[in-house]
């Protein structure tokens, strides 16, 4: 009998993660899920909530979600803890042999219009703009969304301004240390890490329909002056996500 696994999910925004939380829940712990549903996984982050209270005490939101990761893995009621956790490096110095740890990256392109496209198009209040998207580049959620790699895997607190090197770096080098990495674009090669891993193979379904129309989802042009401005702030992102893929062969 394989024994349950103990899963932390780094979901980044816009790369698969409901879909994933929902595969996980459905091929490690279904007896889990069928008895308990939703409320068997106490470790799912609730976002709204943690960024609400993070700008109250006024802190760093992703050092303030490194906290709450800590404390739900620490509470021990949930074998899956999932959702918009940025990766702590002092709980996986001390439970690395106990938890695995899983994410998924996305290219950083495609993953900052989808985010964009969500958030613009959205039926609900938390963080939706209004914003065109040349205006939303240079808000602050745009800024911070163009560095999501960075502010997930380094241990930075800048969330806004341009990368530095060592951040990139640190962002890196943390990929190399989490237990099963993928790539939205290859999610076979995902699923047959998962398999290697845990002795058993995921199965997804797709969630989370854009709620942006074909039409209302058009980019600007690769010529544009937006697309360069855009390309040029995302380089910490993208060269995090260029060596990850090289690392894993993809």
């Amino acid at each position: 009998m394989i024994k349950q696994p103990k899963i932390i999910f780094h979901h980044v925004p816009k790369c698969g993660g409901t879909a994933i939380i929902t595969g996980l829940a459905i091929t490690y712990y279904p007896l889990r899920l069928l008895r308990y549903g939703r409320e068997g996984f106490s470790g799912a982050l609730n976002a709204r909530a943690a960024s609400y209270s993070a700008e109250m005490h006024n802190e760093c939101q992703y050092a303030f979600r490194r906290k709450l990761l800590s404390y739900y893995a620490e509470k021990g009621d949930s074998p899956l803890i999932c959702g918009h956790y940025p990766f702590n490096h002092d709980f996986h110095a001390a439970h690395k042999d106990e938890w695995t740890f899983v994410t998924l990256l996305r290219d950083p392109l495609q993953r900052w219009y989808s985010e964009y496209f969500w958030n613009r198009h959205k039926d609900h209040e938390y963080r939706k703009t209004d914003l065109s998207i040349e205006e939303y580049l240079e808000s602050r959620n745009g800024m911070m969304n163009a560095r999501s790699f960075v502010n997930f895997f380094s241990r930075s607190e800048d969330m806004y301004e341009t990368p530095r090197s060592q951040d990139v770096k640190q962002a890196i080098e943390t990929l190399e240390q989490i237990d099963v990495v993928g790539c939205l674009e290859n999610i076979d090669n995902f699923k047959a890490r998962m398999q290697a891993k845990l002795g058993r193979t995921p199965i997804f379904f797709k969630r989370n329909k854009s709620p942006a129309s074909q039409e209302q989802k058009k980019v600007p042009d690769k010529n544009s002056d937006f697309h360069k401005a855009l390309l040029e702030r995302l380089q910490g992102d993208i060269e995090i996500y260029e060596k990850t893929k090289e690392r894993l062969g993809l």
